[in-house]
């Protein structure tokens, strides 16, 4: 199982997942344009895909959903409350497939786990992700405060996609107006990196071979800060991240997509084999 974010950050957010012949998207936040791009960057064209599995109903999330499902005949993953709730932004779909939160369910030969993460969306899910080889990946963003069902899933896994949305002092000070500011912060908002790295420490394993830092703030954050706290975390974990040559940790971008990640850590684009960090 191969894992890349083709965008992350508050303007659009997806996740390419790829195993074998199979490749499905989770979110796509960005236009249908967008990430038809960036798909290409990867060798594929939406056609390809097994379908979308859509999270929540924010904009950020939603927006390329209902065209690339159009246009190229995808069904949809989601809960019928994120459905109903985005219904205006998704439009009509060519095929809705139900989930329930906690009921796994099967994209390709990858088996999807979603679990509730509290997020100010009508019935949001992060999701754990498992291989027919075994292989596991978690996927936890957009969420207010660490819970015990989130430490629960996100432990022994292989890779993880892991918010590191702000820095509080810089959030704080920055320009978002005081509401905005208190809805980011709040219960119902996202991880700031303190947080982050505090649910990455405790969950961090031998097993872990990755981790890509997602929806980053591009106002209220910065990659030199991410990683200090990021690696800070890690130090005395037993994780594998920890060993001298890994390449393993990513902070993703806005503006175009990571490289992709699966068994050992980064791999390169047409060579499948580990490359040096950058």
């Amino acid at each position: 199982m191969k894992i890349a974010l083709l965008g992350s950050g508050s303007r659009g957010n997806s996740v390419l997942v790829r195993t074998g012949d199979f490749s499905f998207l989770v979110d796509a936040g960005l236009s249908a344009r967008e990430t038809t791009a960036r798909l290409a960057l990867k060798g594929l064209s939406p056609g390809d895909l097994q379908g979308i599995v859509l999270t929540h109903e924010h904009s950020d999330h939603i927006r390329g959903v209902g065209p690339l499902a159009r246009r190229f005949n995808l069904p949809v993953w989601t809960n019928e409350a994120t459905l109903e709730a985005g219904k205006q932004n998704l439009g009509a779909l060519p095929k809705w497939v139900p989930i329930e939160i906690g009921i796994p369910f099967t994209v390709g030969d990858v088996e999807l786990t979603p679990f509730s993460i509290p997020h100010d969306a009508a019935d949001p899910f992060g999701l754990t992700l498992k291989s027919g080889q075994g292989y596991r990946v978690g996927l936890a963003t957009d969420i207010g405060f660490v819970t015990q069902l989130l430490r629960s899933h996100l432990k022994g896994l292989n890779g993880l996609v892991l918010e590191f949305n702000h820095d509080a002092a810089m959030l704080m000070d920055g320009p978002y107006p005081w509401p905005v500011k208190q809805r980011i912060r709040g219960k119902l908002g996202h991880l700031s990196n303190v947080d982050a790295a505090g649910l990455l420490g405790e969950v961090a394993s031998h097993d872990l071979e990755w981790v890509i830092c997602a929806h980053i703030s591009a106002e209220n954050n910065e990659k030199k800060i991410i990683v200090q706290e990021a690696n800070g975390a890690l130090t005395g974990a037993s994780s594998l991240l920890n060993h001298p040559s890994s390449s393993a940790l990513c902070v993703a971008t806005q503006a175009e997509p990571t490289p992709s990640y699966g068994p050992a850590g980064q791999i390169a684009p047409s060579a499948g084999k580990l490359e040096e960090a950058s």
